[in-house]
């Protein structure tokens, strides 16, 4: 009976959380004149965990930190780690990354494991050259005396960028695309005082002038960087027209993260 009582306070929760969502979306609504859509999928792959930056005048709580004078100059992302890492010392519990592997003789299979791991170290070391050629790296602070935990896809923030439209609101000008599979989510926890980051190159290219703020999704609630200055073509505000089969259901296939808690909490 417990367990019953306690299914349907979930699904009650669920229910009003959709609800908000649902009208938060319906209060967004704006028109658009484009002929094609220029909206571009999301993808932060995190990077190290570090002690929290001392950064003066830094708000406490959970902080997305969109700084210009923070430039990438070291950093290491989870795919660059991993791939180092590799290179050492290969996982060989799964050998489905060659062919014919019980056919092979202890000296080929010496050779190829060996060959693994030279492409792992050179995988890793142009992750770490393309991502540090002084791009824009933007800090995720855990700010405050508990700990935080965030929903990840593979290892990257489930994050979009959001840029204030002529009339005052604010609207994605990037698209979340989810896995199907299960497994590719999970939390991260961030301890007090602890951080991670990502890199990437601000928007400054278009001919709409106009501020912007990183959306991030938190495990329940959203989670906003600062307010910070660029331009794009204002048609990126526009989604394409393409859709997806989803287990159960047809949907677009650029979502936005509105739309991403809905599926995550079914």
């Amino acid at each position: 009976m417990a367990k019953y009582n306690m299914k349907i306070y979930q699904n009650i929760l669920l229910l009003l959380v959709l609800m908000i969502v649902s009208d938060n979306i319906k209060s967004e609504k704006e028109i658009f004149v484009c002929q094609k859509g220029e909206m571009k999928a999301s993808w932060y792959t995190m990077g190290q965990d570090e002690v929290a930056l001392n950064v003066n005048g830094l708000k406490p709580g959970f902080v997305i930190l969109v700084d210009t004078t923070l430039k990438a100059k070291n950093f290491i992302s989870f795919h660059d780690s991993y791939c180092r890492k590799q290179s050492i010392e290969l996982d060989t519990s799964d050998l489905t990354w060659t062919d014919g592997w019980k056919n092979l003789t202890t000296k080929q299979k010496f050779e190829r494991v060996n060959q693994e791991k030279k492409e792992y170290l050179i995988e890793a070391d142009s992750q770490r050259i393309l991502n540090n050629q002084g791009q824009q790296q933007v800090w995720i602070i855990n700010n405050s005396n508990n700990t935080v935990s965030i929903q990840m896809q593979d290892w990257s923030f489930i994050c979009v960028l959001q840029a204030l439209t002529k009339s005052g609101k604010w609207y994605p000008i990037e698209y979340w695309r989810f896995s199907e599979c299960g497994n590719s989510y999970h939390l991260k926890y961030f301890p007090p005082r602890m951080a991670n980051s990502f890199v990437t190159i601000l928007p400054n290219y278009g001919d709409y002038k106009t501020k912007f703020r990183y959306k991030l999704l938190g495990k329940d609630k959203f989670y906003y960087s600062n307010e910070f200055e660029g331009s794009i073509n204002h048609c990126e505000f526009i989604e394409n027209n393409r859709s997806i089969n989803y287990p159960g259901e047809t949907l677009p296939i650029n979502f936005k993260l509105e739309r991403f808690i809905e599926m995550a909490y079914r």
